[in-house]
């Protein structure tokens, strides 16, 4: 089922031969073999699962060709008995970690699928992302690592060709990036972030030079290309940044399906998130999720997590959970220029709006990350925080309540009954409380300061729900300097038994991470080794429950330096690490 084709020869990078002309021998293509799959698949299994039909398109003329540390897959593109492209598959372990501007993380030892080539005589057929999707389950199951696919935005360009777009017009610009994000979320594309972010600089080409114009040719459906031949008969005049469009070099993309941690953790993020505006000075500023990110990448942590981009949600899904007159008079607020919404602690600035209800797809995109199975739980690091609002209320730096929209929308996209929300930011979770309080199928538990003493004021024992919601919440107020063994044992005794009773089909963590002891507005004296234990008690609780679904949400925490210690502590512990360092003394 494996042969080398002897007349195909690549180069690698260095320039030395990738693949051979003399066939390497049976010794050290089993060694590669193993090396890459061990006893998951045997060749022949593996070439039948690769030319799988998809969307009526099959394989021919299939080859395994064996290079000197990877192995190629290559193959024609049918349909019905016509050749209608082509098809090649690059295999490899990255072996060591090279400086090189890449958009994706690579360690030595990750084990990488590359789509090197894929060309098709037919456009808009779906193919490529109906493979992709197909082939990214595939090689999950064979503990692949990385999915590369080279030509992941040619999409993006020939839509944005084919819609006639203009780069000098800035406001159409923005439309249609916004556009392209919801096509390649529909099918689900490798794309990152600062992939289409580089797309601004044709906006900035088109306007420096707004005069210049390019020859580009179109064929009969209405694509483009910079060179002329017999499919692009008809010259077009385009503007330079539109022709700077197509022209560009095809854009690396990429997507982590598999990671060597103990659990699979996609990490929920979004520089759109830096676009909440607060004044100098307000707790809740950029410098959380900044400082965050480059701890993260500082720790060496990027290359483990999968990284998951947030969407815009769908306005039915927040209407599920707030008044359309209270989110309309929020943007409206904010369209207006004003500096504050409804309370002087919720201080907003131009991509306030946007960024709040980025905050709640990023959410929904921790749901879809677990319930697709690429990951096996989430952290969503979003902003501005939630659980604070209310159905047509905003408070506490809170505008939409992200774990409430997120339980709704697991619900109604993924058929579940019974959501737990566990709320352990030192501020009582007012918000969400209120707005599940008379749900039977939502256990509401929050871990918190002692309402006496720190704000909102609310959240006590007495509080156990409403109507059919009755028992179905349960509050756990802390006395002022309760600290790690409080906290836990307050944990052991009430919140465990809660959860366990209940069994619910997905945890939902409102993980503020403000009960910490240097935290600057609340009066709690916990450190990292709280957190920690908190999370993989959590962990185990879903495994028994709920096929270990844990999506977890940002909420407080204003300390920077306290703040990243102990996020960096939670995600490592979603992701099954037993060694967490604490950086705090005593942590």
């Amino acid at each position: 089922g494996a042969e080398l084709n002897p007349s195909v020869l690549k180069k690698s990078g260095k320039g030395a031969p990738f693949l051979v002309r003399k066939p390497p021998s049976r010794t050290r293509m089993l060694a590669l073999w193993w090396d890459l799959f061990g006893h998951r698949v045997d060749p022949g299994e593996l070439l039948s699962r690769l030319s799988v039909e998809v969307r009526g398109m099959a394989h021919g003329d299939g080859h395994l060709l064996f290079g000197r540390d990877r192995i190629l897959y290559d193959c024609q593109i049918l349909q019905g008995n016509e050749a209608v492209g082509h098809l090649t598959l690059d295999l490899y372990r990255e072996r060591e970690r090279i400086v090189r501007f890449l958009p994706f993380p690579t360690r030595p030892g990750h084990r990488v699928v590359y789509i090197e080539g894929i060309s098709l005589t037919r456009q808009s057929t779906g193919y490529a992302s109906a493979l992709f999707r197909r082939y990214e389950r595939l090689f999950h199951d064979l503990g692949f690592h990385l999915f590369r696919l080279k030509a992941s935005l040619s999409v993006g360009k020939y839509y944005w060709a084919k819609e006639g777009f203009d780069c000098s017009d800035r406001k159409q610009f923005q439309e249609m990036r916004d556009r392209l994000w919801d096509l390649v979320w529909r099918l689900d594309l490798p794309v990152a972030e600062q992939e289409v972010r580089r797309l601004v600089h044709m906006a900035d080409v088109a306007a420096f030079r707004p005069d210049i114009q390019i020859p580009v040719w179109r064929d009969r459906e209405g694509y483009y290309t910079l060179e002329r031949d017999d499919a692009h008969p008809e010259e077009v005049l385009f503007p330079l940044g539109k022709a700077f469009l197509l022209g560009s070099s095809p854009w690396d993309g990429h997507k982590v399906i598999y990671t060597d941690t103990p659990r699979r953790t996609a990490l929920v993020w979004s520089e759109k998130y830096l676009s909440h505006g607060t004044p100098a000075g307000h707790p809740e500023g950029q410098k959380r999720l900044t400082a965050l990110r480059e701890a993260i990448r500082r720790e060496g942590l990027l290359a483990s997590l999968i990284v998951t981009e947030p969407y815009l949600p769908g306005m039915e899904a927040v209407h599920a959970i707030h008044d359309p007159a209270y989110l309309e008079s929020f943007r409206e607020a904010v369209a207006r220029g004003d500096r504050y919404f409804a309370t002087r602690d919720c201080a907003i600035g131009a991509g306030s709006y946007e960024a709040a209800l980025l905050a709640a797809g990023g959410v929904m995109a921790g749901i879809d990350a677990v319930f697709s199975g690429r990951s096996d739980n989430a952290f969503c690091a979003v902003r501005p925080p939630g659980h604070h609002a209310g159905r047509a209320a905003a408070m506490g730096f809170c505008f939409v309540n992200n774990v409430a929209v997120g339980a709704a929308y697991a619900r109604s996209a993924y058929g579940i009954a019974r959501v737990c929300i566990l709320d352990w930011d030192a501020h009582h979770g007012n918000g969400t409380q209120n707005l599940f309080e008379e749900d039977p199928d939502t256990l509401f538990v929050s871990i918190h300061e002692h309402p006496s003493f720190c704000y909102p004021g609310t959240g006590r024992r007495m509080d156990r729900g409403k109507g059919a919601g009755a028992g179905a919440t349960l509050n756990v107020p802390l006395l002022p300097r309760a600290g790690n063994r409080e906290m836990i044992d307050a944990f052991e005794r009430e919140v465990v038994p809660a959860i366990e009773a209940f069994r619910p089909d997905l945890i939902l963590l409102s993980a503020g991470f403000d009960a910490h002891r240097d935290d600057p507005i609340a009066d709690l004296e916990c450190t990292e080794e709280a957190y920690v234990h908190m999370t993989r008690r959590v962990l185990a609780l879903a495994d028994k429950c709920c096929s270990g679904r844990v999506v977890s949400v940002l909420e407080g925490g204003y300390r920077v330096d306290s703040f990243v210690a102990s996020a960096l502590a939670h995600i490592r512990t979603l992701q099954g690490r037993e060694d967490m360092p604490c950086s705090s003394a005593g942590g």
